[in-house]
């Protein structure tokens, strides 16, 4: 029984082994014979097939992974998807971010089958060995996009250049070049290349025919797929000729366009094999030839701007002879660019802004002047340039110079203070330049009475023991009178009290700098002349290379050490003329270039090369103006003001240096614009107003005549375009007149450039609003009309009720109440409108009721007058300026309430101006009649705020006067036939 027993539990214990024991058993790859598994796999693929196929023995499965592994643990870009896990059949793929090249031609790999229920169940190894098949997959590629080759004219050169290419396929044919083709043969280009690349002329290249050749080549694989194509350019260099090669013989220069390079693209040639010599240094010198063209330097460039900046001259420096503020008056003569003509009548007083008190003893003079010998008799007499001078009673010359015998001569009088030893007081300098007829600046350098120093013309004067003579004097005596007076062009004789001496000549530039000297050197460089050449490489200088000027900068000698070092700094020589308006001509240059050689300091001179600088002609602008040729108006509209030009624009133009048209309006200035009627204007009916604060605004000033208005001074075409655009006209009788022409014309460049003339027509149509008119109009004209002034209020609504429903027609207005009115801002003042009541036929039926008025108004005023007067010289009358309200007097409106009575003609006189104010006793004496004759303008009894402003004439000064006429005192005054104001 025993027995039994572990017999029965020994079989089970069997069986359950044997269970075990098949559950835990590792796959097995079939191989069907083979050694290992072999794939093929081209570089475009991604699935691959094996031989044999995966499979396992199915006793040994399931399977659900294959396990892919590197020898040599590199990164595998392969993987095995089970499709059938009891037969172990499986895809083996290209991972999809791996890419297969065919540099890395061959992959040897590890398989091992994975049980599915147990990972750590695993086949034995099996080798898998995958080849990568190449493809053409890769065009060729050229090294280069573009080469570059030289070439030397008349040969034949076997290889220009080579060009090199490669291809990333694999092997042949993918992956060899072989052969490259020049794609645009067919223009019978003279070149050709081989299998290698090599590139070669198949005939001799000429320089003047082609400077270069542009090929496009191709290289192609021996399975005739193509790269992109390269760029080849060929230069063709021309034969080694000696000296300076691409120069330009002629360069064109306009005024105004600063420096111009005079040798941009040059390139300076030496042949070192045929001379035989190895450079050691290079040396060109550069010459400008002017001087046939202009005569000296510019005088006003002696002491502008850039010359005190660059020149490090004295700012304190003053400007005594202004030709910019004379260039309008006739009296003075001054030529175009040649100064102030003196004719031996006139000079010129210094204004006192400019210098005052004594010369002092240390001082710098400059002048430009041009002088004739003249007569014998001329010759004899002083000829003052410059003369202070006693200013009353005594005719003492404290300081002059002067011409005298075709000398310069300066007397500088010590003064009364001064020690009294007999010291130098005169200097005569002896020179050919002060009666040649010849323009030359002259420099008068006082360093102290011992210490003088002339130069002419930028040079110092060379004096000797004779040459200037020197004459001693005392000081001057004392006097109790200091005030002097200084002239050029003659010299001030207080005694009599006029100018004497005076110069024949003309004179331009006079600067004068009290107190101080002014260094020979600084002085040298202000008379450099304008026309000259530069260097604009001095930053690009290196070591061994030097430029270096003549004193009068007009050569320029130029040291390198190699010729493509002397190349580039010739590229940076340049021609410059600051003149505004330079002498149109030719101007020669050359530039000649040696070179010392390193074996035996041999100087090899190269070929002089020559050209010219042209200077053109300088263009004058063209100033053009436009506005609508027609303009349609009502009678309503030139009643109350018609804009003349409204849409007037205002351009200049200008021809830059290559021709082309340009606009230059922002940088030129307008001198004058001119607005005449044709015909001439009716003074009595017809008259303009302008804006007035905007041309006090501006540098501009106004000006009326019978044939319109005249606006001048140097201003911007912005604004005289602001200024024309506003100008309005007024006709107190439209009806007259169908239609008015006028003209706009306008200039520049002190009146050469004038513009064209703009002819505009007003239309004058009828008007179309319905006027209001009576029988009885005569008869009511005359008939009072009283109003209540109990308030300021009251009176300020009862001052417009009266010009709102009485306001005298234009026509009953005398031509010389409209001469007055020339120029005023719009709005226009409500008095000088048209009144609905009245025609022009009223005007005439009542002009004997208006005369007897005016006769009773005038009687009156005189009356007014005398009491005035009596009562200034009895009492102080406090002073008050016109259109102001004082707070302790002037004529106020009562507010207790009088009645006044107001003659409807009495508006005629409204607006003509306002009798002077009275104190305020005067006012309680004249309340009584007062009503009928006198008056205040509307404008001063509106507001307090308007009181200050200034309403009559808006471009006439507030306290100008004027000489003549009513004046009650010294308080201002208006002119009833002024014309001319200036803002």
């Amino acid at each position: 029984m025993r027995t039994a027993y572990l017999l029965f539990v020994g079989a089970l214990l069997g069986v359950s082994y044997a269970k075990h024991h098949h559950a835990a058993r590792a796959p097995i790859i079939n191989l069907q014979g083979a050694e290992e598994l072999v794939a093929v796999v081209r570089e475009d693929e991604n699935i691959i097939s094996t031989v044999p196929d995966f499979a396992i023995l199915s006793e040994t499965g399931p399977v659900c992974n294959y396990i892919l592994t590197s020898q040599n643990n590199e990164n595998v870009p392969f993987d095995i998807q089970v499709v059938d896990k009891y037969t172990g059949a499986a895809v083996l793929r290209v991972k999809d971010a791996a890419v297969l090249d065919c540099k890395k031609p061959e992959y040897n790999l590890q398989v091992q089958a994975v049980k599915c229920d147990n990972d750590n169940v695993k086949s034995e190894g099996v080798s898998l060995k995958i080849r990568v098949k190449d493809t053409n997959n890769h065009a060729p590629e050229i090294e280069n996009p573009w080469y570059t080759f030289h070439v030397e004219e008349g040969k034949v050169i076997d290889e220009v250049g080579v060009l090199k290419a490669s291809d990333k396929d694999c092997g042949h044919p993918n992956g060899e070049i072989c052969e490259y083709e020049i794609t645009n043969g067919l223009k019978e280009l003279p070149f050709a290349i081989n299998n290698q690349g090599v590139l070669r002329t198949t005939q001799p290249l000429n320089f003047t025919q082609s400077k270069s050749y542009i090929l496009t080549v191709v290289a192609i694989d021996c399975a005739m797929r193509k790269s992109k194509s390269s760029l080849v350019t060929v230069h063709v260099d021309e034969k080694c000729v000696q000296g300076i090669t691409a120069m330009n013989e002629r360069v064109n220069y306009a005024a105004g366009t600063g420096s111009k390079l005079l040798l941009p693209d040059v390139a300076l040639e030496f042949c070192e094999k045929e001379t035989v010599c190895e450079p050691k240094s290079i040396q060109s010198i550069i010459e400008l030839r002017a001087g046939h063209v202009t005569q000296g330097c510019a005088r006003d460039t002696v002491y502008d701007n850039q010359t005190i900046q660059s020149c490090g001259l004295s700012t304190a420096t003053v400007k005594l002879l202004n030709e910019e503020a004379l260039t309008s008056s006739a009296e003075n003569h001054i030529l175009a660019d040649q100064g102030i003509e003196f004719d031996g009548a006139k000079g010129l007083t210094v204004d006192d802004s400019a210098h005052q008190g004594l010369i002092p003893d240390h001082f710098t003079l400059s002048f430009s002047m041009k002088h004739a010998a003249g007569t014998k008799d001329e010759q004899s007499n002083k000829q003052n340039i410059l003369c202070e001078s006693d200013d009353f009673n005594m005719n003492r010359h404290h300081f002059s110079v002067y011409i005298r015998h075709c000398k310069l001569e300066v007397v500088l009088r010590r003064e009364s203070g001064a020690t009294a030893d007999f010291r130098a007081a005169e200097w005569r300098w002896s020179m050919p330049e002060v009666c040649d007829n010849e323009w030359h600046s002259y420099s008068l350098l006082f360093n102290g009475i011992d210490d003088v120093n002339v130069i002419v013309d930028g040079k110092s004067f060379k004096a000797d023991e004779r040459n200037p003579e020197i004459l001693d004097d005392w000081p001057l005596h004392k006097t109790k009178a200091s005030k002097t007076k200084l002239v050029v062009g003659a010299c001030w004789h207080g005694r009599q009290q006029k100018l004497a001496q005076f110069f024949r000549g003309q004179l331009s530039a006079i600067y004068l700098l009290s107190g101080a000297v002014e260094s020979e050197r600084a002085i040298k460089c202000a008379h450099t002349c304008p026309e000259q050449l530069q260097f604009t490489g001095v930053d690009e200088l290196l070591d061994g290379q030097s430029a270096t000027f003549s004193p009068d900068l007009t050569t320029l000698t130029l040291k390198a050490e190699t010729s493509k070092q002397m190349g580039q700094m010739l590229k940076r020589v340049a021609y410059v003329n600051t003149q505004e308006k330079p002498t149109p001509g030719h101007r020669a240059f050359n530039v000649e270039t040696e070179v010392t050689c390193k074996q035996d300091d041999k100087k090899v001179k190269l070929p002089q090369t020559k050209g010219y600088v042209f200077v053109q002609q300088a263009a004058e602008p063209t100033l053009s103006i436009s506005a609508s040729s027609q303009l349609k108006s009502t009678q309503h509209m030139v009643k109350v003001g018609q804009a003349m030009v409204p849409d007037l624009t205002i351009t200049i133009s200008q021809n830059n240096i290559d021709g082309e048209l340009e606009d230059v309006t922002q940088s030129h200035k307008i001198d004058y614009c001119k607005m005449h009627l044709q015909p001439a204007r009716d003074m009595d009916v017809e008259y303009f107003s302008s804006p007035a604060s905007l041309i006090a605004a501006l540098n501009i000033e106004f000006e009326h005549d019978k044939d319109g208005i005249l606006l001048r001074g140097e201003e911007s075409a912005q604004g005289y375009k602001e200024v024309l655009s506003k100008v309005h006209y007024f006709n107190t009788r439209p009806e007259s007149y169908a239609k008015r022409t006028y003209t706009v014309q306008c200039a520049m460049l002190k009146g050469r450039v004038l513009s064209n003339q703009l002819f505009v027509t007003m239309t004058i149509e009828g008007v179309t609003t319905t006027t209001t008119t009576t029988t009885e109009a005569p008869i009511r004209a005359v008939d009072p009309i009283q109003f209540n002034f109990n308030s300021g209020e009251t009176a300020l609504d009862s001052l417009e009720l009266i010009e709102r429903h009485f306001e005298p027609a234009f026509d009953q207005l005398g031509s010389s109440r409209l001469q007055n009115i020339l120029e005023m801002d719009l709005p226009r003042p409500k008095a000088l409108l048209s009144h609905h009541g009245y025609d022009v036929g009223q005007g005439a039926i009542a002009g004997g009721a208006v005369a007897v008025v005016v006769v009773v108004c005038v009687g009156f005023l005189l009356v007014l007058l005398v009491i005035g007067v009596l009562k200034m010289r009895d009492t102080p009358m406090p002073r008050r300026r016109r259109q102001k309200r004082q707070s302790d007097g002037g004529m106020h409106w009562d507010d207790s309430g009088m009645n006044i009575t107001v003659n409807p003609l009495d508006d005629v006189e409204k607006n003509g101006g306002a009798i002077d104010e009275f104190s305020d006793e005067e006012e309680e004496e004249e309340t009584d009649g007062e009503s009928e004759c006198s008056y205040r303008e509307e404008d001063e009894d509106v507001s307090e705020d308007e009181e200050d402003q200034t309403e009559v004439l808006p471009h006439m000064d507030a306290n100008q006067r004027v000489v003549g006429g009513l004046e009650w005192d010294d308080e201002d005054a208006i002119s009833t036939n002024a014309r001319s104001y200036r803002v």
